[in-house]
């Protein structure tokens, strides 16, 4: 090990030396907001629900101010589901299988309608009154809201069921509820009036069982918005004195509510949780000048989702893929736009060889994707809904495949290219898929529907990385003979060294990426826009990944030097840190446990499969006995 310590304290008294990956904006990895824009070019909108299959539904204010709603789904189609004969319609849920429920002016009143794409708008009618509101949908697409009773004195919950109608779920004793969640048990929550007239979140079990109140958090007021298959409860309750209000959780088996406190302001406010536990919701920042919206991880913490870069957010809803929709002021507040946010954790999907194929581990259990051994796999969102997909070369007879959604294989291409990768190089938020063909060149599969001749050369090696901090990806190539050259904005080759490399990545800058590569017989160099190529270590190193690992103000490098000399970190203040003797048969690196930290998944051939974090302290967890010849992260749906 003496001459790899050395090579340390050659690289660290360098005076040319100069890295420092700057992360101050990633004290945790950012979540991705996508603007979802509207119909006709409104300029408001907002989401509200969005299901497993990333269709979203919302609201978007048209030209002469009437509030339509909107269906949207992959690929920016967009949907108008019309009204029930006036002039507004508000979608406030869908399930699965694209039921959509709200509701709609009728012209003379408001009714709660189901939607579906072959079959329309219908009115489910009321109570007995006026008007009726629907908030929640199950799976088995039963309906709950509330609507006025006879006499238009009071309103109730309801549960609607297609061939029962609406039945009335009473209250806590006094005159009104609202029902605004249901899960695939009938399980329903929502907010009702007890005897003194303050209102409670409330969860009713069913016709033969009474309406339960959930209780608050020390003041009068609380209502549950939200209910999983599993029984967990998200919403909002009043804290003692009634003048500060947080979200909280709820779980069925244990019956407390929990505060999940706020992002530093004084109110939260949780309106949607996925089977995971996660919550999204709004809460105020320091100051209670701006909200924002977050998430919620049950076990964690609060994370702020950001904005479309105006001063406020909110979030409305989530699904099982972990996708948070909501609205965000844009730019200079000059509008609200209706947002998905796609969350930075990512589940591992592992190559374990011709014997058992390639498995994915999410929510620690382990399931089959494809019982095939790949070459290789790489992760994209290809038809830019916010969910992650696969490319995956079943080499040599297989082709080229994508796993869309994590549902659906599609055959993209018969011929296994020697390498591929995945960027947005036309920044519309659909990745796009570069493959280089032996004796074809350089291709890339453009929007998932085109394919799009690079260059004519074939390439050894890609990475891709936002260079120059333009939005644009940048595809680096390594060609054989010719050395690395940059595909900068989707229009231009540029030379960036006469040398091939071994392997190399790149790793975030604060908005620009920097390339680093690995030479056999030169070490590590790193090139950065604007400064140009600065040494970074003697040694070649056989694999380079890059993450967040400590929530420190640098980000920080992972790199396999080989059975000789192992793995070792590059971090913070410039400090070299040996993970472990060993060296890799697979390492990646990204955030797994949703904690706002990475970490670094590795492969140790028939020692198995392990994860290191930082938490308190740096720790080893065992994931898997089996060798695994290659690991991607992608978010499982």
């Amino acid at each position: 090990m003496s001459r790899f310590t050395h090579s340390v304290k050659r690289v660290l008294s360098a005076a040319a030396l100069s890295i420092a990956w700057s992360s101050a904006a990633r004290a945790q990895p950012a979540w991705v907001p996508t603007d979802i824009g509207s119909l006709g070019g409104a300029t408001t909108s907002q989401a509200y629900a969005v299901n497993d299959n990333g269709m979203v539904v919302g609201t978007y204010t048209t030209d002469d101010g009437d509030t339509h709603g909107f269906v949207w789904t992959a690929g920016n189609a967009w949907t108008d589901p019309g009204t029930l004969g006036g002039t507004t319609t508000v979608p406030r849920a869908i399930n699965t299988a694209g039921q959509v429920v709200g509701y709609s002016s009728t012209g003379t009143t408001t009714h709660a309608f189901l939607w579906t794409a072959p079959g329309g708008m219908v009115d489910i009618g009321t109570l007995g009154g006026a008007i009726s509101v629907a908030f929640g949908i199950s799976e088995l697409g039963q309906v709950v809201g509330y609507s006025y009773i006879s006499g238009n004195t009071a309103y109730h919950a309801f549960l609607w069921t297609d061939g029962s109608g609406m039945l009335d779920l009473g209250t806590l004793g006094g005159d009104d509820s609202i029902a605004y969640g249901i899960n695939s048990a009938g399980q329903v929550v929502g907010e009702a009036a007890v005897a003194s007239g303050y209102t409670h979140a409330f969860l009713w079990y069913g016709a033969d069982f009474d309406m339960a109140d959930l209780g608050t958090l020390g003041g009068n007021y609380s209502a549950a918005l939200s209910i999983t298959d599993s029984g967990h409860v998200a919403g909002f309750a009043y804290l003692a004195g009634d003048s500060t209000y947080h979200a909280f959780h709820w779980q069925f088996y244990q019956g407390t509510v929990t505060d999940l406190g706020t992002l530093g302001g004084s109110d939260s406010y949780a309106y949607g949780i996925n089977q995971a536990g996660e919550v999204a919701g709004y809460s105020y920042l320091p100051g209670d000048t701006s909200f924002h919206a977050f998430s919620y991880k049950i076990g964690g913490s609060m994370v702020d989702l950001g904005t479309l870069g105006g001063t406020d957010s909110y979030a409305f809803g989530t699904n099982n893929a972990g996708q948070v929709v909501g609205r965000s002021a844009t730019a200079g507040d000059r509008a609200y736009h209706a947002v998905i946010w796609s969350g930075p954790w990512k589940d591992l999907v592992g190559n374990f060889g011709p014997t058992y194929g390639i498995w994915a581990l999410r929510e620690n259990s382990w399931g089959l994707v494809h019982h095939w051994t790949p070459k290789a796999m790489v992760n994209g969102d290809f038809d830019g809904n916010g969910l992650d997909d696969l490319a995956i070369d079943f080499s040599p007879n297989g082709g080229v495949w994508l796993w869309m959604n994590h549902s659906s294989w599609v055959s993209l291409h018969g011929m296994s290219p020697t390498v591929m990768t995945v960027g947005d190089f036309d920044h519309n938020g659909k990745s796009d898929l570069v493959l280089s063909f032996d004796g074809y060149g350089l291709w890339a599969w453009m929007n998932n529907t085109t394919w799009r001749s690079l260059h004519s050369f074939e390439a050894v090696h890609l990475t891709v990385g936002d260079l120059d901090g333009d939005g644009f990806s940048d595809l680096i190539a390594d060609f054989p003979g010719y050395g690395l050259w940059v595909f900068k904005n989707n229009t231009t080759w540029e030379f960036l060294h006469p040398t091939s490399v071994v392997t190399m990545a790149t790793v975030d800058n604060n908005g620009k990426a920097d390339l680093v590569a690995s030479f056999a017989g030169y070490g590590i160099y790193v090139f950065r826009s604007g400064v140009g190529w600065t040494f970074l270590h003697p040694l070649a190193a056989n694999v380079i990944a890059g993450g967040e690992l400590d929530w420190g103000t640098q980000a920080d490098l992972v790199f396999d030097f080989g059975p000789n000399y192992g793995i070792w970190t590059y971090s913070n203040s410039e400090t070299w840190t040996q993970l472990q003797s060993l060296s890799s048969t697979g390492l990646v690196v990204a955030d797994f446990d949703g904690d706002g930290k990475d970490e670094v998944v590795i492969g140790f051939g028939s020692a198995g499969v392990y994860r290191y974090s930082v938490v308190s302290a740096p720790n080893w967890t065992f994931l898997n006995k089996f060798s695994v010849s290659a690991l991607v992260a992608s978010r499982i749906h």
